[in-house]
């Protein structure tokens, strides 16, 4: 048990000094020694965060869906920028606080949806609750909107592309 428990955390320490060396591209020693302390403290204060005794809480993403994702998110965050001009000049569109509950069980695709909301202009995650996986939303609407509406979204455009399928162990 102890042995998976230092494995975690070397694992993530790697990656995370990797990833270090590729931010900074020199190789000097104060580099160096700044890196293994900076990565070193991440990867202790990480513990319940990404890991724990049972392994890591984050299983990933798979990657065409997260070209897909990242993809679809641009073209929602310019059309309700045009959205949210069109409102600014004509006002069409009032303020509406929900909140809804989302289909995943893992609290950083939930914290990425939230982020992905408040990304696209014209809303924004009030906020999360990572125990019944439920977000708080404010946005922009038509008069006599409903909440079911204004939810559809949200779940076919985010929680479906990140959602794992059926089946999948990713």
């Amino acid at each position: 048990m102890m042995w998976s428990y230092i494995k975690l955390r070397y694992k993530l320490f790697v990656v995370l000094l990797l990833f270090w060396f590729l931010l900074q591209l020199n190789v000097r020693l104060e580099t160096i020694l700044l890196g293994v302390l900076v990565s070193a403290f991440i990867t202790v204060s990480s513990y319940n965060v990404l890991y724990d005794e049972q392994g890591y809480r984050y299983h990933g993403i798979r990657f065409g869906a997260l070209v897909r994702y990242i993809v679809m998110l641009f073209i929602e965050i310019y059309r309700a920028g045009f959205r949210y001009i069109t409102n600014l000049l004509f006002r069409h569109y009032e303020p509406v606080v929900f909140t809804m509950h989302l289909d995943v069980d893992d609290p950083v695709l939930l914290s990425i949806i939230a982020n992905s909301i408040t990304l696209t202009p014209g809303t924004i995650s009030i906020e999360v609750d990572t125990i019944h996986y439920m977000i708080t939303v404010m946005t922009m609407a038509k008069k006599g909107t409903s909440i079911k509406e204004l939810e559809q979204p949200i779940h076919d455009k985010f929680e479906k592309l990140l959602k794992p399928k059926e089946g999948s162990n990713v």
